[in-house]
């Protein structure tokens, strides 16, 4: 379902920031630019991109879900749901590896900062995860009522765009393991502004509240500073290289695109006639 986005929505910044348009400086780095810091950099732009594609598929499948509900009173989503949780843990995993690049790039800046208080959760999450088999025993030993292993997904959507026009808006919760006794299954806060058309993302596991909408908004603006920040240096560095050794420009800036995708036909046979 196409749903027209605010500028300032997390979907409308997922689509034009922390995936970086096509034909943007860091998408495809000179070959003169240290290999390392290359790796590096395509890294941060593929865990970027893949997270907010994760967050835009998060989006469509909480509208299907919602839809098929309304459809049918006896049919329950459960593939749509259970897809969910895949796009938000997929984005605690983009988000870690994210700020060890960031760390690692030496990267700093209010816009960091922002990125890096906003998405502290994801360390703990990520690690939860990584240990998930040897932490079981403890998780089981606990008198916490949070024992949930994936925890819950919570999420905020008007009422008109799902058909029910009629109520304002959903709030949304969703819990995907098996319902155990005197265990929290579901949580979510009513937030201080609540993002049309649907919004305000927020996984919680672990006693952790990583705010989806907010890794997105706060990566947004890293994501365009460091693109525009290194085809400024690297620019003006060919610049001066080519001057000095007295070489094309063009050659210091080469590369070889990005992004490939091969479909070969096998067996391809004569179309048939009749």
């Amino acid at each position: 379902m196409q749903l027209p986005f605010p500028p300032e929505h997390p979907a409308t910044i997922a689509k034009t920031q922390v995936a970086l348009p096509s034909g943007s400086f860091i998408r495809a780095l000179p070959f003169t630019v240290e290999e390392t810091q290359r790796f590096r950099v395509d890294a941060m732009v593929l865990c970027a991109e893949i997270m907010a594609s994760a967050y835009i598929q998060m989006i469509e499948l909480a509208l299907r879900s919602k839809w098929e509900q309304a459809l049918s009173e006896t049919t329950r989503s459960g593939h749509l749901d259970i897809g969910m949780f895949q796009h938000a843990w997929s984005m605690v995993d983009q988000i870690y590896s994210l700020r060890l690049l960031l760390r690692s790039l030496a990267f700093t800046g209010d816009d960091v900062a922002a990125f890096m208080v906003a998405t502290e959760p994801a360390y703990v999450l990520r690690n939860r995860m990584d240990h998930l088999d040897a932490r079981i025993p403890n998780i089981v030993a606990s008198r916490d009522n949070s024992r949930s292993l994936f925890g819950s997904l919570s999420y905020f959507v008007i009422g008109a765009v799902v058909g029910e026009p009629n109520v304002d808006v959903f709030a949304v919760t969703q819990h995907a393991e098996p319902i155990r006794p005197s265990e929290s299954i579901a949580a979510f806060r009513i937030p201080a502004e609540i993002r049309g058309p649907i919004g305000n993302f927020v996984l919680n596991a672990a006693g952790q509240e990583l705010d989806l909408d907010r890794a997105v908004l706060t990566l947004g603006p890293v994501m365009v500073r460091t693109n525009e920040g290194f085809e400024k240096s690297i620019r003006v560095q060919s610049a001066e290289k080519a001057a000095e050794h007295g070489v094309a420009e063009s050659d210091l800036l080469a590369h070889h695109g990005a992004g490939l995708k091969l479909m070969i036909a096998l067996n391809a046979r004569e179309p048939d006639a009749s």
